[in-house]
């Protein structure tokens, strides 16, 4: 949604009943809006109704430009918690989530609205300005060709633990489903370019995995970029 100072900003009803019900805001109280690509405005509520609160968006208050360097999450398609997953991702700092139905996944594609939505309320809560582009149901190779990384890896169980490079470049790191990678899928990423990578002497569940990756990876880069 493309926001600007002076607009009218009419909610709707669920957003409007968090505010009004959960928050107890009230006529004259003040917040802050983001649009999702950059931009996050002061507002103020002028219409206090819980199924559709109205705001008055203010001076602009951050501007942020296209984050440096991407971020991308490649992760298989689980059967349980995969909106965990992307809350997480969300939270930790990607700027790109590729939902991937992998040879080994064994459960319906998600609707795209309801990750959508836990994307969104991720980035309202942890206070980034730009969410993270999704997509969904594209294969391995499909979804690896789509960005533009400088470094490629994969997670691979019982691959010797690895030392995150700090190299402030475009980044993909692929997780896969419970069952893992299948053998066409590793051949696949070894000719792509991936680098197979270790997370530890532990085998870590495809949520917890997707968690200690990025968060290795944001580590490494002192946690300044990308800046979201």
């Amino acid at each position: 949604m493309s926001l600007g100072s002076g607009l009218s900003l009419t909610l709707g009803r669920e957003s409007s009943n968090y505010l009004i019900r959960v928050l107890r805001l009230q006529i004259g109280n003040s917040l802050l809006c983001f649009d999702g690509i950059g931009h996050e405005y002061e507002a103020q509520l002028t219409v206090a109704d819980p199924h559709s609160v109205v705001l008055q968006l203010g001076a602009l208050s951050r501007s942020i430009p296209t984050p440096t360097p991407s971020l991308v999450l490649l992760i298989a398609l689980i059967k349980h918690r995969i909106e965990t997953v992307v809350q997480q991702a969300t939270e930790l700092g990607a700027t790109h989530i590729s939902v991937i139905n992998a040879d080994r996944t064994q459960t319906r594609l998600p609707k795209v609205d309801r990750l959508i939505n836990v994307i969104n309320h991720a980035a309202e809560q942890c206070g980034r300005v730009w969410v993270p582009e999704l997509r969904i149901g594209e294969d391995l190779q499909s979804a690896s060709s789509r960005y533009d990384c400088g470094r490629k890896l994969i997670a691979i169980p019982n691959t010797r633990e690895t030392v995150f490079s700090n190299a402030l470049t475009n980044t993909c790191i692929a997780i896969g489903p419970e069952g893992d990678w299948s053998p066409n899928e590793l051949q696949l990423a070894r000719d792509a370019g991936f680098e197979a990578v270790g997370l530890g002497p532990i085998i870590l569940r495809t949520p917890t995995a997707a968690a200690v990756a990025l968060s290795s990876i944001r580590e490494r880069w002192q946690w300044q970029v990308p800046q979201v």
